[in-house]
């Protein structure tokens, strides 16, 4: 039995990968959502509560999954706070966003890191909006794009801390896909995402890499 942890499961990406890999035997998915409600009746797939910006919540997530060891973490869960069409920086803004995204992201892991199996993998979810070999940069959405710069870079220097025979540590662009976030015009579905998040846990891949529909990109 492998398992394996989702944040952001109550819809978007993190819906569809729960979906996914719980319809798979052998799989236990623990997820969770702010409310820690979801609307994934699988005998194989339990949520709990998290909220990403405030530590208690964080701790109390761990507990719940306290005795299992770990397969494989998705850390999906993120919030986009501002207008798509804002440039400018509010400092109150950046700080919700990073507490979300990158904070809370990388307090939850370094806790689970512990209990990690041996070949685990995890997997960051990040954007081309944190790339900086993005095609067609602009200056908008500033505070998800640092926070997503940012937690690329946490890929990168988690992997070099690890064994590398032991965790492989990736970072994820999506693309622009189809969720609260991105919007019903998006070209892709969730359920693509899903696929190809499926298809790195499979393989066997290089630690600390940026991966999109399959294949490395550039940071």
């Amino acid at each position: 039995m492998k398992t394996g942890i989702i944040t952001g499961c109550s819809r978007g990406i993190g819906l569809a990968t729960a979906t996914l890999l719980s319809a798979k035997a052998g799989y236990k998915i623990i997820g969770s959502s702010t409310t820690g409600e979801h609307p994934l009746p699988k005998p194989n797939f339990h949520c709990f509560k998290l909220d990403l910006s405030k530590s208690e919540s964080i701790l109390d997530f761990v507990r719940h999954t306290k005795g299992h060891t770990i397969d494989f973490l998705i850390n999906n869960a993120a919030v986009l706070l501002e207008k798509w069409d804002q440039t400018a920086i509010h400092p109150g803004q950046l700080r919700d966003t990073f507490e979300v995204n990158l904070f809370g992201t990388i307090e939850l892991t370094e806790l689970l890191l512990p209990r990690m199996a041996k070949g685990g993998h995890i997997i960051n979810i990040t954007s081309e909006w944190g790339s900086f070999s993005e095609k067609n940069f602009d200056a908008y959405q500033p505070h998800y794009k640092l926070s997503k710069a940012a937690l690329n870079m946490y890929t990168k220097l988690l992997s070099h801390r690890l064994d590398k025979a032991a965790v492989t540590v990736s970072s994820l662009d999506p693309g622009w896909t189809q969720t609260d976030m991105g919007g019903r015009e998006a070209p892709r579905d969730p359920g693509e995402v899903a696929l190809d998040i499926q298809e790195l846990l499979n393989a066997k891949v290089k630690t600390g890499q940026f991966w999109h529909r399959g294949t490395i990109r550039d940071w």
